[in-house]
């Protein structure tokens, strides 16, 4: 089995049930096609996502989908560890649960195109947009602005990747210690700066990926946005994340 996988896709979740089941349906098609397996990493749900991720797992080829549930304390950094731990692929797919790809197969085959054709490329990113049929103008207006920041980021040093798309060689996420579990948030930022001393970092500007806009409907933009700066901040200057956890919205 290991042989024939090639993608680890892996997944955090805590209290999932809501988005768990169309994210994982969207892969598999592909599993065989594009030897994909997918990991998801639960942070002690109490909802119904183990239940959906177990009935598709029946319905799955064997091992293709994996659940780990680690112990004690949890953050969205060790949570993403701890599924990788498990990863057998030659390329790490760090996304979140409510993460949607318009054209997985179009969307997978670019970025292995770019890692072979490219050696020095040792992770990527891609644009990353609210939901078509969930986005208003605002939505596009920040997604749009955010995306040629994260873009700029990469020119000055900075590296302002979103967990949402995370597309890394294990060998290298390996050889770094994967994400700092220090970082209660952040810890997506901390990862591509850290992997731009391994090698090149690839913004695919022609690709993208949908998210859920629940967080920006909880906080609004400008709170939301006050939050990503003090923690932005608080890892600059003092090493560490201002919040202790981070809240989940669901």
């Amino acid at each position: 089995m290991a042989s024939s996988i090639r993608i680890s896709v892996v997944i955090p979740t805590k209290n999932e049930g809501h988005y768990i089941g169309p994210t994982l349906a969207q892969y598999e098609p592909y599993l065989e096609k594009l030897g994909l397996e997918v990991i998801v990493s639960d942070g002690g749900s109490t909802d119904d996502t183990f239940a959906i991720i177990r009935q598709m797992q029946a319905q799955w080829p064997p091992g293709r989908l994996r659940f780990v549930q680690a112990q004690g304390k949890q953050n969205i950094a060790i949570g993403r560890n701890a599924g990788a731990v498990l990863a057998q692929g030659e390329f790490l797919f760090h996304t979140d649960a409510d993460v949607h790809i318009p054209d997985p197969e179009y969307f997978f085959h670019t970025l292995i195109q770019t890692f072979e054709q490219r050696p020095e490329v040792v992770a990527a990113t891609v644009p990353i947009r609210v939901y078509p049929n969930e986005a208003r103008w605002i939505d596009r207006l920040y997604h749009e602005i955010m995306n040629q920041v994260i873009h700029v980021s990469f020119y000055l040093g900075i590296y302002l990747a979103k967990g949402e798309c995370q597309f890394v060689r294990r060998s290298v996420f390996e050889r770094i210690g994967g994400y700092n579990e220090r970082i209660v948030a952040g810890e997506d930022c901390n990862l591509f700066y850290r992997l731009h001393h391994e090698g090149r970092i690839a913004y695919l500007r022609r690709l993208c990926v949908h998210h859920s806009p629940r967080r920006f409907r909880e906080y609004g933009y400008l709170r939301l946005n006050l939050i990503y700066l003090r923690e932005a901040l608080s890892l600059l200057f003092l090493r560490r994340s201002y919040v202790e956890e981070w809240k989940a919205v669901r």
